[in-house]
């Protein structure tokens, strides 16, 4: 080989491994790539549920007795005849890890509280098949006036989650509670969380439906690492359950 051969190959090779350095300077971490999935995956759903009938709107129950109203409405509208106007009602939840008894445990959340979401066309049936169904109080909007839920709103609360298995158990959830198990961004990881928050203290929520919102901390529990906190939503204060790794200080 050549003195100018060798040379170019040299410098071909220190090219490569310059450029090699520097995609390893820019690959994700293992959060920042389930992050990303999850937006590409968000923005994939969001485009789906554009494609259905109706609207989403929110409804407020009577807190624990989500499920009921759910079963109450969908009764409702198959007996009143109004299946072409109320085309889905649905409870989402979130599968999270809270400690009991000082041992990590896999529960089911539901994401709103005192709120059920259904997906409808607002006509004067159908508005009062939901109101009179027993257990509702009112839809949530503006001046007492439905608000439609924009896409990408709904879609963080009713993605499914991504594995098959998960989906499968997903679909379970919902035969035997009227519930939907949804996506999170990131897992939830198995590491303590010291508390270090306060009671009326602001904190940023991290993931979930309602991340990037920010919180005003109303009550703390240390044994089960969990935390209350109320957001504004759709013009209204509304408290939300969230896990310490979800939430961070605001500085």
């Amino acid at each position: 080989m050549s003195e100018e051969t060798s040379s170019e190959v040299i410098e071909e090779t220190a090219v490569v491994e310059e450029a090699a350095a520097a995609l390893g300077d820019t690959e994700l971490s293992e959060e920042e790539a389930a992050l990303a999935e999850y937006k590409t995956r968000l923005r994939t759903y969001i485009r789906e549920l554009k494609k259905l009938p109706g609207d989403w709107y929110i409804i407020q129950c009577y807190s624990g007795y989500e499920n009921k109203v759910k079963t109450n409405l969908d009764m409702r509208a198959q007996t009143l005849e109004v299946e072409d106007s109320i085309y889905d009602v649905v409870v989402p939840i979130e599968e999270v890890v809270e400690i009991r008894e000082g041992k990590r445990k896999l529960v089911k959340r539901k994401l709103l509280p005192g709120y059920v979401l259904v997906r409808m066309d607002i006509n004067d049936r159908s508005w009062s098949v939901v109101r009179d169904t027993p257990g509702v109080t009112s839809f949530v909007g503006n001046e007492g006036h439905p608000t439609p839920v924009k896409h990408r709103d709904v879609a963080k609360f009713l993605m499914p989650p991504e594995t098959a298995a998960e989906t499968r158990e997903a679909e379970k959830a919902v035969v035997a509670d009227g519930e939907k198990v949804v996506a999170s961004p990131t897992p939830s990881t198995a590491n303590t969380i010291e508390v270090d928050y306060q009671v009326d203290e602001v904190v940023t929520i991290l993931t979930g439906p309602f991340a990037s919102i920010s919180a005003t901390i109303s009550e703390i529990d240390a044994q089960g690492g969990k935390l209350t906190g109320m957001i504004s939503f759709m013009g209204r204060e509304m408290p939300v359950e969230l896990t310490f790794d979800q939430v961070e200080k605001i500085n």
